[in-house]
């Protein structure tokens, strides 16, 4: 779905900032889409290398401002551009056809794997992972259901809701 809600969008309204306080469609973009290449790397990829890091999406994509991750301060977020679209959904469709690859590929066992060797990652206090498993071990499975579905579910509401402000309709 975060295709579709991306495939009609211009690069105005990728990077419009419709007043203080609301985020560009760039900043959602990269945050989810960056996250998703980060967890389908660590997870599902033995510690891969991003696609992001591999091939400097940065420049390539003429990325402007902090990058997007999770507690970025709201009026950092707000300067989050893409400078070019095109390049843009290539790396996006790099990063979902990685992310398919390695379900699709991955054994039962690495699902059912110690994320974090029983830990319980202090970055992760408040996020969908430890809201999902609030407690015991945090497998591979609860990684993919919170940081690439549910966060993905979650960054695709925010996406429909700033194309309306940009006079897009939704897509669900």
């Amino acid at each position: 779905m975060l295709d579709e809600a991306t495939t009609d969008l211009t690069l105005d309204q990728v990077n419009h900032h419709e007043r203080a306080g609301v985020l560009p469609i760039a900043f959602s973009l990269l945050h989810v889409v960056g996250g998703q290449d980060r967890s389908a790397s660590q997870f599902l990829g033995n510690g891969a290398d991003t696609i992001w890091e591999s091939a400097d999406w940065a420049t390539r994509i003429g990325f402007m401002g902090v990058h997007p991750g999770r507690g970025t301060a709201v009026a950092d977020a707000e300067k989050v551009r893409i400078g070019d679209l095109a390049a843009w959904r290539e790396y996006q469709a790099a990063v979902f056809a990685k992310t398919e690859s390695a379900l699709e590929n991955a054994t039962l066992a690495l699902f059912e794997k110690d994320a974090f060797g029983g830990e319980r990652p202090p970055a992760a206090r408040g996020s969908f992972l430890l809201l999902f498993v609030p407690s015991g071990p945090i497998r591979v499975m609860d990684v993919v259901e919170a940081y690439i579905f549910q966060h993905a579910a979650r960054h695709l509401g925010e996406i429909e809701h700033a194309r309306a402000l940009v006079g897009l309709g939704g897509i669900s």
